[in-house]
């Protein structure tokens, strides 16, 4: 494989990885510490491939994540800190 296939197929990867979460959320009852578990490994594996894009992951995924929660998900019940928050997450 080329750089440029290589770097495609990471891209998929993570795309695919990313709407796994997704569906967890809106399709299975998977406590929220279970998800927070599995957006923070995903979290590493985007930053141990672009340590430079921790900014990135955040706007583009943690929002994503937090969106979909919130829409979906505002019927359960209240757990601890949010799985996608962060220093920088004023929505707390």
């Amino acid at each position: 494989m080329t750089a440029d296939a290589d770097r495609r197929e990471a891209l998929r990867k993570m795309g695919r990885e990313a709407d796994r979460i997704v569906n967890l959320i809106l399709h299975t009852s998977m406590p929220r510490v279970d998800v927070e578990i599995q957006i923070e490994n995903f979290r590493q594996e985007c930053l141990r491939r672009y340590p430079d894009c921790e900014d990135l992951f955040e706007m583009i995924y943690a929002g994503r994540f937090r969106r979909i929660w919130d829409q979906w998900q505002a019927d359960r019940p209240e757990d601890e800190d949010r799985p996608w928050a962060t220093a920088r997450d004023d929505s707390q």
